[in-house]
């Protein structure tokens, strides 16, 4: 939250009562960006809790593009980790709004399945004709111990702390 004030990000942070554990947790990643999208009537930009700004980011460039999210092109044939969905970006379009329905429905069907939303997604983007997706840059998505051979530290918009990753036990209580 201090990041966002720092950058003048507009902000929407709303507590939510964990589901159980961690996996249940990230599988309504979905549904709540769905919820966000169709209540806000407008772009969504999701990013974890663990998240830094280290800029101001420029969203610009997304706008054309029904979502956004990082393909982890050394993963390409794992859909466990294909997807790196700590960062997301969901625009207000028709497309959108049936992908995050569709990746909510697949997400509640397992919740409790490890890297469900980013698995759901994989598949779920197999199935939907049309859709045009941004590959988000590795600025807006950065994981501070993997990335940091792929752009220079100035250069970095988000940071991904990969606090679940370290502390996960905490977040199964």
């Amino acid at each position: 939250m201090t990041s966002c004030e720092r950058w003048g990000i507009e902000l929407l942070v709303e507590g939510v009562c964990s589901k159980g554990s961690w996996e249940e947790n990230c599988s309504y990643k979905p549904t709540f960006i769905l919820e966000k999208l169709e209540a806000l009537k407008r772009p969504v930009f999701w990013a974890d809790a663990d998240s830094v700004f280290l800029k101001k980011p420029d969203f610009s460039s997304f706008l054309s593009y029904d979502i956004s999210v990082r393909r982890m092109e050394i993963f390409q044939n794992d859909p466990r980790y294909f997807f790196n969905t700590a960062s997301f970006f969901a625009n207000y379009t028709p497309k959108a709004i049936e992908l995050m329905k569709a990746w909510s429905i697949t997400c509640a069907l397992d919740p409790s399945s490890s890297f469900l939303d980013q698995i759901a997604l994989y598949h779920v983007l197999e199935k939907i004709e049309n859709i045009r997706i941004y590959s988000m840059p590795v600025a807006y998505c950065k994981i501070y111990d993997l990335d940091t051979f792929f752009l220079n530290d100035e250069d970095v918009v988000l940071e991904q702390t990969q606090a679940s990753r370290r502390h996960r036990s905490f977040y199964e209580q």
